[in-house]
């Protein structure tokens, strides 16, 4: 049963998070839990990209410091997807383990994340932050305290398909 919420839990947080997503091409205002996809473009070749190159982002921002690791999206391209979790003054640096290939590392920008207003808010739960399960497991709040009851959640989860119930 446990197994079967937090899969619940993943999906409906991938699937809420890509309706959610922005692109890094000039993200210079965003908003809090808002994901910025950033794009990076191998100039190197490589004989085999996914297990060649370990690429990531340094992400730094208000009480925020952590090392995101991206993955290979096809051709040259590697993705890393970060999300800001509180407003104010944030910065990506990117880095890999090809020292060589400039295009992976060194990069930088700078971005202002802003909150979202109240009524944004009530327009979007999901503008409230991750979703995480109470201990006893009977609601799901977000990052800010609101909850959202997950009793129904669970009672249609355990009526799905098979195929769902992994």
């Amino acid at each position: 049963m446990k197994l079967k919420f937090h899969n619940l839990l993943s999906f409906c947080f991938l699937f809420f998070v890509s309706l959610n997503t922005v692109k890094a091409d000039n993200p210079s205002v965003i908003h809090t839990w808002k994901m910025v996809e950033i794009v990076l473009e191998a100039k190197e070749e490589y004989k085999y990209y996914y297990t060649d190159v370990t690429c990531w982002v340094d992400l730094q921002g208000p009480d925020f410091l952590k090392r995101i690791y991206g993955f290979w999206d096809g051709g040259n391209n590697y993705i890393v997807r970060v999300v800001a979790t509180k407003p104010g003054r944030w910065l990506w640096t990117s880095g890999s383990n090809q020292p060589d290939d400039e295009r992976l590392n060194d990069r930088s920008e700078k971005f202002n994340v802003i909150s979202w207003t109240e009524e944004e808010k009530n327009q979007n739960p999901n503008r409230q932050g991750f979703i995480r399960e109470t201990p006893n497991g009977h609601a799901l709040p977000y990052t800010d305290g609101y909850v959202r009851r997950g009793r129904l959640i669970l009672i249609l989860m355990n009526r799905m398909p098979a195929r769902f119930n992994t």
